[in-house]
């Protein structure tokens, strides 16, 4: 029953078409081996976007994109076997309640889709409601969404027949905006959005990082460039939650936070939820063995990344603070003692350690 309500109180909110965490292009084979014309096509239309271009320019490009993809294919639900390996959170209420909808379908085309999608919902948003974010935020946010783009270029369309072949396409000029309808609680659920998004974007890079060094592991420049994609992606997935608690602690406290409770939503509810997230963390630590005695610049790039993993978890502490998480329990200890931030810095502790690899014995 709590579903059918979260869908009709939430349907105003734009979807995010995502695939399952397990069928992401997560390796460099899967990436050249399920690129397309329309995929290519797409990336070529948003590549050319600088950092300096206007947010509208970048809509449109978005859009013009999307424009060259197929739509998403029929939702996808988890089947048992697939609840029974992360058994312990309420994963797709969570999806429910953020927008989030699990598709099948082309794994590449899809994960690109799925970047288009968030992009063009945030882009839209901010140029419809604004947004107080530093300028050097919203360059986070940006250059995460380009890293991935051209990190999807490099791997499967660079010096392919699909480069040769690929073109711009252009959208009219009067792009549309407005579509988003404003809000604190709708901000708060597309900044989630955009974190779902880089969190797969995540993924697909350190699962291509962990092929590379397994496979290739004298080839140290693509590991570095693999680590860099990854590391712009980290920062901006803490721009994409600054974003998601862009508006004040009286709106949150007011609708926000009720919106999560009972009889809203199940007790206990949390983004700590999101299976993506896990999934990110059991690739990380399949990863941590392989960096273990790299080459030096290997070595430095991972701590790089190590660094802005922590950075993100700051990002998170930083927004639970600002609406009242250094003195209330999170909504997944309700009752409590524990401040939430403290939950988070925990959190944080633990999750960046046990990505940190061993130090050698003397």
């Amino acid at each position: 029953m709590i579903e059918v309500e979260i869908q009709a109180q939430y349907a105003d909110v734009p979807p995010l078409h995502l695939l399952k965490a397990e069928q992401l292009p997560a390796s460099r084979s899967a990436i050249t081996g399920m690129m397309n014309q329309r995929t290519a096509d797409a990336l070529r239309t948003v590549i050319g976007i600088a950092p300096q271009d206007s947010d509208r320019r970048a809509l449109a490009a978005a859009d013009a994109a999307l424009a060259c993809l197929a739509s998403p294919a029929t939702p996808s639900k988890y089947t048992d076997a697939e609840r029974k390996t992360l058994p312990e959170d309420l994963y797709e209420q969570h999806d429910l309640f953020f927008g989030a909808i699990r598709v099948t379908g082309e794994s590449v085309e899809t994960f690109v889709y799925t970047m288009l999608e968030a992009l063009r919902s945030q882009l839209d948003d901010a140029l419809s409601e604004g947004i107080s974010l530093s300028s050097g935020e919203r360059a986070e946010l940006r250059e995460a969404f380009w890293t991935t783009f051209h990190m999807v270029w490099r791997i499967g369309v660079a010096g392919t027949p699909f480069e040769s072949a690929a073109r711009v396409h252009t959208q009219g000029t009067d792009t549309r905006t407005g579509d988003v309808k404003g809000g604190p609680l709708i901000r708060w659920r597309l900044g989630h959005q955009v974190f779902f998004a880089l969190i797969q974007a995540l993924i697909v890079s350190v699962g291509c990082l962990e092929e590379c060094l397994r496979d290739d592991p004298d080839d140290v420049d693509s590991a570095c460039r693999l680590l860099e994609d990854a590391t712009a992606l980290m920062i901006g997935s803490g721009a994409s939650l600054r974003y998601a608690g862009d508006f004040t602690r009286t709106h949150y406290a007011d609708s926000v936070r009720p919106a999560m409770m009972p009889p809203h939503i199940n007790a206990k509810f949390s983004g700590l939820q999101l299976r993506d997230h896990r999934i990110l963390l059991k690739l990380l630590h399949r990863v941590k063995p392989l960096v273990a005695s790299p080459a030096p610049a290997v070595d430095k790039s991972y701590r790089l990344l190590l660094d802005a993993m922590s950075t993100a978890y700051d990002a998170h502490i930083s927004v639970c603070s600002r609406f009242g998480g250094d003195r209330e329990s999170s909504l997944r200890t309700p009752g409590s003692t524990v401040p939430a931030v403290e939950v988070l810095q925990r959190f944080r502790d633990r999750r960046v350690g046990a990505a940190t690899p061993d130090l050698p014995a003397v």
